[in-house]
């Protein structure tokens, strides 16, 4: 069964010395801040993963739209050209 976004899971993380100690002397959530940070690299790396598996549709999207033009160009009502 998946966990909810808000059930927390105890796991060993090795930091450096010095920026645990900085953290801790500025009172700063390291638990929070680490799942911010992992949750914003899930997200790039999904997003790559994403870009890549579909790279081969996106080139030949971009390759029509050159040979052809925007499609309903014709409809559109503010031109910036």
């Amino acid at each position: 069964m998946p966990q909810s976004t808000t059930e927390k899971q105890r796991t060993n993380v090795s930091l450096t010395a010095s920026n645990l100690a900085a953290a801790r002397e500025l009172g700063l959530n390291v638990s929070a801040i680490s799942d911010a940070a992992l949750a914003e690299a899930v997200r790039v790396a999904k997003a790559e993963a994403w870009a890549h598996e579909n790279a081969e549709a996106i080139a030949e999207r971009r390759a029509w739209i050159e040979a052809n033009g925007t499609p309903l160009a014709d409809l559109q009502i503010l031109k910036l050209d």
